[in-house]
């Protein structure tokens, strides 16, 4: 993979790397690890763009550029849910949850609780915090505990972070439980399902990763990134690329939600995100899928990188009791942008008996 393919033309760029999981400038080393981070690279947003501002993009209708949400009402009124206030439903989250936090063989666990029902534990990103899935948590609290876990500063290793999650359930009295995790989380709770298959009755694995490859360029910058102070959201152009990378599929009538994302996931050590990065290297679990016997909903979106829609796929065949869906329309971070249809599937899959559709069998994702 070249992560230094970029050309630069007069009054904006179009980035084509040899895989869509490259957003980089050729004089910025460190925003290399864009790719790492797992952004795809769309067209760069408009000049007069404003994260702060909040009046929805107007573009015309059937614009292939305009970013469909599950949320928005249509004028008869039927069909979708009403949409979600984030910051209000950030604030009551917050007010509602319960705080935890304990040191347990040498790991700090952390984290929030709130709903009711039998336990559905969250694992999150590389660089995000618990908070980040307020919005989806809010819509399945009625129907499940859910218990949203940090990752320990003092993890070096996925299994130690998946040690993590055992000690918090046991700490909970929860002997089993339902798992979703997305992204860099999927590496997590897939070492899980090996270490103690017996505890986890069902798992959900959203953008998954099951192999990860570095470059010369991507190791060199992961070095430099391990030793640089502060918050991630220091990093040069950091969140340029989060928004052309995500705020096409955010919904047009509340862009300010992306701010949401650019702040939960900006406020973490940019140690602690170049040691995770860390765990990663070498991963490759292809070959261990097949004997994982857990009952798993594998997830997709359309505007995810290659690299995890090609793990979804595999997952989709190789895993002897998953099932798949492909949320369309949607970029990484269903769980933000588009929550209800998310919480929908997830309630499909751990709940079929209350439910009236289910998912599908396997589908082959089409390429990224």
């Amino acid at each position: 993979m070249n992560l230094g393919d970029l050309p630069i033309h007069k009054h904006h760029a179009r980035i084509r790397p040899r895989s869509h999981e490259a957003l980089l400038p050729i004089n910025a080393p460190i925003a290399r690890f864009a790719a790492v981070l797992h952004l795809r690279p769309l067209k760069l947003m408009p000049e007069n763009f404003n994260t702060d501002s909040p009046s929805p993009i107007k573009l015309p209708p059937g614009s292939a550029d305009a970013p469909p949400a599950d949320e928005v009402l249509p004028a008869t009124g039927e069909g979708c849910p009403t949409p979600l206030a984030w910051k209000q439903v950030q604030n009551e989250f917050l007010s509602q949850s319960d705080e935890f936090s304990f040191s347990e063989a040498g790991l700090t666990i952390s984290g929030r609780v709130l709903g009711e029902g039998p336990p559905l534990y969250f694992l999150n990103g590389i660089s995000a915090t618990p908070t980040l899935f307020c919005l989806a948590v809010w819509l399945l609290r009625d129907e499940f505990r859910c218990v949203i876990l940090g990752y320990p500063p003092e993890a070096q290793t996925l299994t130690q972070l998946a040690q993590s999650l055992a000690l918090a359930a046991t700490r909970f009295g929860d002997e089993q439980f339902d798992l979703y995790a997305t992204s860099f989380g999927t590496s997590v709770a897939l070492h899980a399902m090996q270490i103690f298959p017996q505890r986890i009755q069902h798992a959900v694995l959203q953008g998954p990763l099951i192999s990860m490859k570095f470059s010369m360029a991507e190791r060199l910058a992961l070095a430099t990134l391990g030793w640089l102070p502060g918050q991630i959201d220091c990093l040069p152009l950091r969140q340029t690329v989060l928004q052309n990378n995500h705020a096409r599929w955010f919904p047009p009538f509340d862009i300010t939600r992306l701010k949401f994302l650019l702040a939960e996931t900006g406020n973490v050590p940019t140690r602690d995100v170049a040691r995770r990065i860390t765990m990663l290297r070498g991963l490759d679990l292809t070959n261990q899928i097949s004997s994982l016997e857990t009952p798993t909903l594998v997830v997709s979106s359309e505007g995810e990188a290659a690299r995890h829609r090609e793990s979804a796929a595999v997952l989709a065949e190789k895993l002897p009791n998953a099932c798949a869906e492909e949320i369309s329309n949607t970029g990484h971070v269903p769980f933000v942008t588009h929550p209800h249809r998310l919480a929908k599937l997830v309630r499909q899959f751990l709940h079929p008996e209350l439910h009236a559709e289910s998912c599908n069998k396997p589908t082959v994702f089409p390429p990224a």
